[in-house]
């Protein structure tokens, strides 16, 4: 999906769809023209500012305005601005996807903020054709201008960037090419990114029950969206607890037939086909030959991504 044209005022590039996508690798690149920035752990989102208001949406296209104030307020004396970030709940200076997930417009919850990293339209001019270091650099002069902003850093040195995210328990880092275009939806190669655990988003494709506790969810079944649709990729049941268990039952939706070809329940055991709708992210140490996981652990559910984006990255 490509940039969604719809001309302000100005004539302009008013509004962007998906944003930009980086591709999982097991090491950085090496040699001159990259850039190194953390891998923040939130919500990626684009903050839209024009003539017609202030908007934020995650990747999915989903509206987040109404619920982070504390972020669209950013955008009250921008002037017209296209922002790609990620949007974060800090605790104890450290992102928390959980804070994330509870996050209420109550003044109860924690604040959200916003990790700005790259800008895609400026005044109305449309500046993704242009080079990361460029938009880059027209970015760094805004935020220095305006220090309520907060600012992905980025660095020459990727060894050294590796080191400090794992020093201060980043979830990883993301290598741009300096001279990268902004190609709206594509996971490019000119984006990389480097997660210190193997970790997957996969779709829920029904449940199992042991025996002694018919009913009761124990374990996920797991589905990976492919270009031909979904595929079985295991089970997972550590991570779970009790809480978690009960509040997944009463997402999924009941199905007579599994959405894949599945192999054969074992024994003790009993299964609820559910539809493929529920995404989450699951850590694992590797994938056989035939794409299930082995040693699987739930980690989280990941709202803020549809079915058709759980491949397994």
């Amino acid at each position: 999906m490509g940039f969604v044209h719809l001309p302000d005022s100005n004539g302009g590039l008013a509004s962007a769809g998906q944003p930009m996508l980086a591709t999982a690798v097991t090491t950085l690149p090496t040699g001159p023209g990259w850039a190194f920035e953390f891998k923040w752990d939130g919500y990626r989102v684009l903050l839209d500012v024009s003539e017609r208001g202030v908007t934020l949406h995650s990747r999915t296209g989903n509206d987040l305005t109404a619920r982070f104030p504390e972020v669209t307020a950013l955008g009250a004396d921008v002037g017209d601005g296209l922002f790609d970030g990620e949007l974060v709940v800090l605790v104890n200076g450290r992102p928390s996807f959980e804070a994330l997930q509870q996050h209420s417009i109550s003044e109860q919850s924690a604040p959200a903020t916003f990790i700005a990293f790259d800008l895609l339209r400026r005044y109305g001019v449309d500046l993704t054709a242009r080079p990361y270091v460029e938009r880059r650099a027209t970015l760094d002069r805004w935020v220095l201008a305006h220090p309520e902003w907060t600012l992905s850093p980025f660095f020459d040195d990727g060894p050294a960037t590796e080191a400090a995210a794992r020093e201060h328990g980043i979830e990883g880092v993301v290598a741009k090419r300096l001279a990268s275009t902004y190609r709206s939806g594509v996971r490019s190669p000119d984006w990389q990114k480097l997660k210190f655990v193997h970790t997957g988003d996969y779709v829920v494709i029904g449940w199992e029950a042991a025996a002694e506790r018919p009913g009761v969810l124990s374990s996920l079944l797991l589905g990976r969206a492919t270009d031909d649709g979904f595929v079985f990729a295991g089970k997972a049941g550590s991570g779970l607890d009790a809480r978690t268990s009960s509040a997944l039952q009463t997402r999924l939706h009941a199905r007579p037939t599994p959405a894949v070809d599945v192999p054969a329940t074992a024994r003790g055991r009993s299964v609820q086909w559910v539809e493929p709708l529920v995404v989450v992210e699951v850590q694992f140490t590797e994938r056989t030959e035939s794409g299930v996981l082995r040693h699987p652990v739930f980690l989280r559910v990941r709202d803020d991504k549809s079915a058709a984006e759980a491949g397994g990255e």
